[in-house]
């Protein structure tokens, strides 16, 4: 069973619908102004804004809703998700004696997205990972973050990474360059704060690169992408709004660079976003803006990707990363190098990890049943 507070109008940015995505961007636009008028006390919290953003107020209102369905289901097992943490909290606060298991796909505490290395944030994330059985996340980088504050979870800490549905592998297939000489560039998903295209779009400006390149961006882009565009009217862009998945995939695998921008103020540096794991198993050569010594760079250096790699903010290294990726384009990486990144093994083993923490505690009373917040 499935325990989620209801989705409003103006958050589902991702939506294939227009109408939802037109809102979800104005919101975005509203909260960035509610943001930098509410930032010098948050300043003195050591928080950014986002960190106490309007969803958090489900771990207070949410708790009855999660506490009923617990009594209804009596399940196996608590499997509470995160972002937003509200769920981790309401979850937290009322499972009892029922196994919990916390997963972090991105952090609260200790995320430069969300913290100015508060103690306060530190403190609630302690008190929400206590309870837990088991705590899941996605990459080193996370995990490390993790230990760095809360060392008591380190037996409890599992790393299970995002990844790619297997079939994609079998859709792989040479794409030549378009017949009007142009390489496409897609950049999937949403753009924010400091996770933005604008150095991009300074990089295909430059003289080498003019002329010879497309870029795609498919989903909410920021202001100062859009600002960026503006200023560049002999740059070929396309803007797309967000589309489902399928549809999504089938732009990727008729890209020619695929692009994966990993801010440090976004958290990035932590990330390996699931786009990147499907750009790999489609065999698309990916541009990953990304800082030295990332998640994301050991990743692509361990599997012969690097060519791709550049500095997020340096337009010169970005330029520089395009040109070596038109030249030679690195082979696609052999399937079983990907084989850890498969998501049914990676459903399997946290089908594992469930069936442990359920057999671990003696307060299981039902079989089979595993109740979620997503």
């Amino acid at each position: 069973m499935e325990c989620s507070p209801p989705a409003g109008a103006t958050t589902r940015d991702m939506s294939a619908d227009p109408r939802a995505a037109r809102l979800a961007a104005r919101r975005a636009q509203v909260m960035s102004v509610a943001g930098r008028i509410v930032d010098p006390l948050a300043r003195m919290l050591r928080v950014k804004p986002e960190a106490f953003a309007p969803n958090n107020v489900w771990a207070l209102t949410g708790r009855r809703l999660v506490s009923d369905a617990i009594a209804k289901e009596r399940p196996d097992v608590v499997v509470a998700t995160s972002p937003p943490p509200s769920a981790l909290i309401a979850a937290g606060a009322i499972v009892g004696e029922t196994p919990f298991v916390i997963d972090l796909r991105d952090l609260w505490a200790g995320s430069p997205y969300y913290d100015r290395g508060s103690r306060l944030l530190a403190a609630i994330q302690a008190r929400t990972l206590a309870p837990a059985a088991a705590i899941v996340t996605v990459t080193d980088g996370c995990r490390d973050a993790l230990l760095k504050l809360h060392p008591e979870i380190a037996s409890r800490l599992y790393v299970l990474p995002n990844g790619f549905d297997p079939r994609l592998i079998d859709r792989r297939a040479e794409v030549s360059r378009k017949a009007n000489g142009f390489a496409t560039l897609i950049h999937a998903g949403a753009l924010y704060s400091d996770r933005t295209a604008e150095p991009l779009l300074e990089a295909l400006k430059r003289p080498e690169l003019r002329g010879c390149t497309q870029l795609v961006l498919l989903g909410i882009i920021d202001s100062r992408t859009a600002q960026a565009i503006s200023r560049a009217p002999d740059i070929d862009v396309i803007v797309e709004s967000p589309m489902a998945w399928e549809c999504a995939i089938e732009h990727i695998r008729a890209a020619d660079i695929v692009v994966v921008i990993n801010a440090p103020s976004t958290g990035g540096d932590m990330a390996v976003p699931t786009k990147l794991y499907e750009a790999l198993a489609l065999g698309r050569p990916v541009l990953a803006l990304t800082r030295p010594g990332s998640d994301t760079a050991l990743l692509l250096k361990r599997l012969g990707q690097e060519a791709g790699l550049a500095a997020p903010h340096d337009p010169v290294a970005i330029a520089a990363a395009i040109a070596r990726l038109l030249a030679a384009p690195p082979p696609p990486v052999p399937p079983e190098k990907l084989a850890d990144f498969n998501a049914d093994r990676i459903g399997a083993r946290y089908a594992e990890l469930l069936d442990e923490v359920a057999t671990r505690s003696s307060s299981s009373t039902s079989a089979g049943t595993t109740f979620s917040r997503r």
